[in-house]
């Protein structure tokens, strides 16, 4: 194995390895700048990107509008669930008098024979 200064020989690659004080220290500095300039114009390529996206964010937002659209129908629909369930605890046996008498006059059209059934059309 052949092993000069600043030389390191393995069985695939044959590299140069450059001391540390070789390197000037605006290259160090400059690198890193570099890096983070580099980095933040990629980032801002990327959110760009997932902005002008259909299946980006604008996706996002409107699954969320959608979400918040169909939790208002089922809590309307809980709500109508819940009337309906109390009219048939009302209509079931035993049943009140009152609740049949209104409900065979708001749905049937009954009246009593003493009353005069006046419709407005």
């Amino acid at each position: 194995m052949y092993s000069g200064v600043g030389w390191r020989f393995s069985c695939w690659v044959r590299v140069r390895v450059e001391p540390f004080a070789a390197m000037g220290f605006s290259t160090i500095i400059s690198r890193p700048r570099a890096l983070v300039a580099g980095a933040a114009v990629a980032s801002l390529a990327i959110a760009a990107a997932a902005l002008a996206d259909p299946r980006g964010v604008r996706l996002l937002r409107r699954l969320d509008q959608d979400i918040a659209r169909q939790e208002a129908a089922n809590q309307a629909l809980r709500e109508e669930n819940a009337r309906l369930r109390r009219r048939v605890r009302a209509l079931s046996a035993p049943m009140d008098p009152r609740v049949l008498e209104k409900e065979a006059r708001e749905q049937l059209g009954f009246v009593r024979p003493d009353e005069v059934l006046v419709k407005f059309e």
